[in-house]
C-alpha cells in the first residue's frame, strides 16, 4: 500500500463517539472528521474500515530485547528475580553479536504484528565485551527496522559500577543512539550512592534516567523516596521514569500514600510490568499470594502518569509472551482491578498515549499533524479489545502498512 493520500473511513477512535474518517497525506494525518453518510469509493486511496477500532501505534516503553528468546535454554527453576539475573549473567560471555541480532529481530517482528510502532529497550552492561556486542546489535536492528518501527535504548549501569564501566557507558551515550541511562540501584550495596552517580552521569550527558526501582516484595526495599528527592534537587522533573516499584504495594497504606504524593510532586513517570511482576513476585508467599504489581490504580487516580510495558519476552525473567501490549493491558486489568469502562479506556491509554508522553514523542496521536502511526483492531472499543484480544490487526507506520494479520477459522464438519 504505497498511496501518498489515504482515507481511512468509518473507524472508531478510543473513547467512543461517532465514526470518523482519518485523512492521511505523505505519512501524516491532515484531517479527522465525522464519517460521511455514503460510500466514497470513487476517491483515490479510500478504504472503508467497517467500524473497526483504530488506536495510535502502541508504545512499548520497557522491553529487554537483548534478553528475549533465551528461554528454555536459560531456565529459572526457582522463578525468582535473583536466579534470573544469575542465569543471564552466566550466559553473557557465550553470546555473540549475531545471536543478539537474531533474537532482537524475532522479538521486534512479534511486536510489530501486534500493533507496536515504538519500543524502548533496556540493554545490559554486563561486561565491557557484552556491552559492546549489545550496543552493536541494537544499532543493527534499529537501522534494519527504521521504516517500520521507532527504537530507543536505555543502557543499564551495573550495580557495582567501576570507573571502566562508567567510561564505557559515557562513550556509548556520547557516540549517539543511546537515549537514556538506566540500572537497578536497589541491587547495589549502596543504593543512594549509586543513584547519586547515575544522576551525575545523566545531568552531565543531558540524557534522561529510566530506572528499575524497588523491584521487590519486601517493603523495606524503599528507594523511591530518595529518587523523588534527588529528581527535584537536580531539577530533573519530567525526565525520570521509574519501572516496577513493586515494594510500594507491600507497604503500610499511609507510608505508600506519602511516597506516591512525592512521585507526583517530582514529575516521575511510573511503568508497571504486569507479566514479569506477576511471575516473579510473591514467590515466598504461602496461601494468599500477593499480585506483585505496583499500586497502578492508586497512582493513576492521583494523576501520576502510569504506563504498561512488556518487559521480558521468553527469557529467565519471564518464559512466556508475544510482545503484545494489548495482552499486557489485560494482565494489568486483572492485577490492578481496573474493570470499569473508564478504567478500560485508561488501560488503552497506558499502552499508547501515556508512554508516548513519557518518551516525549513528537507528532504522536490521532490528530491533524500527528504521524500516521496506528493499529487497526477487529473490535469496537476498549472493552472489546481487552476481552477479545483480536488476532486480526493491521499495523501502519508513517502512512504505510507494515504488517497485516488476518483471522481465518475453518470449522470441520463431523
Amino acid at each position: 500500500m504505497n498511496n501518498s493520500r489515504l482515507l481511512f473511513a468509518n473507524v472508531r477512535l478510543p473513547g467512543g463517539g461517532n465514526l470518523k474518517t482519518i485523512e492521511v497525506d505523505d505519512g501524516n494525518i491532515i484531517r479527522v472528521s465525522d464519517a460521511a453518510a455514503g460510500p466514497q469509493t470513487d476517491q483515490d486511496g479510500y478504504m472503508d474500515m467497517g467500524g473497526r477500532l483504530l488506536l495510535p501505534g502502541m508504545v512499548d516503553i520497557h522491553m529487554h530485547l537483548d534478553k528475549a528468546m533465551t528461554w528454555p535454554e536459560l531456565p529459572n527453576a526457582s522463578g525468582t528475580l535473583l536466579e534470573a539475573i544469575r542465569r543471564f549473567a552466566d550466559a553473557q560471555p557465550l553470546m555473540e553479536t549475531e545471536d543478539l541480532i537474531e533474537r532482537m529481530t524475532r522479538t521486534i517482528r512479534l511486536a510489530l504484528r501486534h500493533g507496536t510502532t515504538t519500543i524502548r529497550t533496556h540493554l545490559d552492561y554486563g561486561s565491557p565485551s557484552y556491552c559492546a556486542k549489545a550496543v552493536e546489535a541494537y544499532h543493527t536492528v534499529k537501522e534494519r527496522f527504521r521504516r517500520e518501527l521507532d527504537l530507543q535504548a536505555v543502557l543499564m549501569c551495573p550495580p557495582g559500577m567501576d570507573e571502566e564501566a562508567e567510561a564505557a557507558v559515557r562513550r556509548a551515550v556520547a557516540d549517539g543512539g543511546i537515549d537514556a541511562i538506566g540500572g537497578a540501584p536497589h541491587l547495589a550495596d549502596a543504593p543512594e550512592r549509586q543513584l547519586d552517580r547515575l544522576f551525575d552521569m545523566a545531568v552531565s550527558l543531558d540524557v534522561d534516567l529510566d530506572l528499575h526501582i524497588d523491584e521487590s516484595d519486601d517493603p523495606k526495599v524503599n528507594h523511591l523516596p530518595y529518587l523523588c528527592r534527588k529528581t527535584v534537587e537536580v531539577h530533573y522533573e519530567g525526565r525520570v521514569i521509574a519501572g516496577h516499584c513493586t515494594s510500594l504495594s507491600a507497604m503500610e497504606e499511609s507510608q505508600a500514600l506519602e511516597i506516591m504524593a512525592a512521585v507526583k510532586e517530582a514529575g516521575i513517570g511510573i511503568v508497571t510490568l504486569p507479566a514479569c511482576n506477576l511471575f516473579l513476585q510473591g514467590r515466598q508467599d504461602k496461601g494468599l499470594v500477593r499480585r506483585g504489581l505496583t499500586r497502578v490504580k492508586q497512582l493513576a487516580g492521583m494523576g501520576v502518569p502510569v504506563a504498561i510495558g512488556s518487559d521480558n519476552v521468553r527469557d529467565p525473567f519471564h518464559p512466556y509472551g508475544n510482545a503484545d501490549l494489548l495482552h499486557s493491558a489485560l494482565l494489568a486489568s486483572y492485577g490492578a482491578h481496573m474493570t470499569t469502562e473508564a478504567e478500560m479506556n485508561k488501560l488503552i491509554a497506558m499502552i499508547t498515549s501515556v508512554p508516548a508522553e513519557l518518551l516525549r514523542l513528537d507528532h504522536y496521536g490521532l490528530r491533524p499533524g500527528g504521524r500516521a502511526d496506528f493499529v487497526l483492531l477487529d473490535c469496537e472499543d476498549a472493552g472489546s479489545a481487552l476481552a477479545v484480544q483480536p488476532a486480526a490487526r493491521e499495523t501502519w507506520k508513517r502512512g504505510r502498512r507494515v504488517c497485516r494479520v488476518t483471522e481465518s477459522v475453518t470449522w470441520e464438519e463431523p
